[in-house]
């Protein structure tokens, strides 16, 4: 019997290693009305590319609105620390950017975090560098222009916009992307190419918890003047402000999904 309800939109999450997945980002993605499914891929689960559409929705707006069955509407690809190449550790890298290349080409919307960001840079012909320092801990960040009038990331727009940076690897601006947020000296913070294929820098999802373990596993040397201590604590510090801009990122992704179907 079908349902004169849409069904809640779905998101395909792509979670690269343990430690790395989408934690309070995925919580405000469902609190805003979306499925979030998470897939494996580094304990051999499958990642489902055939359920993510293969070209871009009907915008009739008398076609329905409900999906089949097991579809996704979006992806939302995580971050870790592996170099968006580094292939041979990680096996499954090829098929991810080349997911991203149907999402810049229009067949899907995705949402990409760091790696996730980094490996869209790459499906768009961007150089990636290696920093000679890396950027862990709180930044103060800002919107572009392009950015306040972004259908998702518009809604961080006003005013600063405290982030979580725990990066060493640092991507360029691919051709014919717009440069969304912007700062520090790792200035493409968030960028969308196509109509609706964005990558981050910075960590939406990320809180005191989540750094703690991953300072705890890491040998990154730290930022110049900064301990793990200090870092755990400037993030505490600003986590009222983390909270909000990840909850509206995520309710504007989740809108901007709805508004398409």
């Amino acid at each position: 019997m079908s349902s004169d309800f849409p069904r809640r939109v779905r998101i395909l999450a792509i979670e690269h290693e343990r430690g790395t997945g989408p934690e309070r980002f995925g919580d405000w993605l469902a609190e805003a009305g979306a499925e979030v499914v998470v897939t494996r891929p580094y304990l051999g689960e499958v990642i489902p590319a055939e359920a993510l559409p293969a070209e871009a929705p009907d915008r009739d707006p008398n076609a329905s609105a409900a999906g089949p069955a097991g579809s996704f509407d979006a992806l939302v690809v995580l971050g870790g620390s592996a170099g968006p190449l580094e292939d041979a550790e990680n096996p499954w890298f090829p098929e991810v950017r080349r997911l991203l290349g149907r999402s810049i080409a229009g067949e899907f919307p995705s949402l990409n975090i760091c790696l996730g960001g980094e490996m869209l840079a790459v499906a768009g012909h961007a150089p990636i560098t290696r920093r000679m320092h890396p950027q862990i801990g709180i930044y103060e960040l800002r919107a572009t222009s392009a950015g306040g009038s972004d259908p998702v990331f518009g809604a961080l727009a006003h005013g600063p916009l405290p982030s979580v940076l725990f990066h060493q690897e640092e991507m360029a601006l691919p051709t014919g992307a717009e440069l969304l947020i912007t700062g520090s000296d790792a200035p493409v913070q968030a960028f969308r190419l196509g109509e609706s294929a964005w990558g981050t820098q910075f960590h939406p999802e990320t809180g005191a918890g989540q750094i703690a373990r991953w300072l705890s596993g890491n040998d990154l040397a730290l930022p110049a003047g900064k301990t793990e201590d200090s870092i755990i604590a400037e993030v505490e510090a600003h986590d009222s402000a983390l909270v909000d801009s990840g909850r509206r990122l995520a309710r504007a992704f989740v809108g901007f999904l709805e508004g398409r179907r």
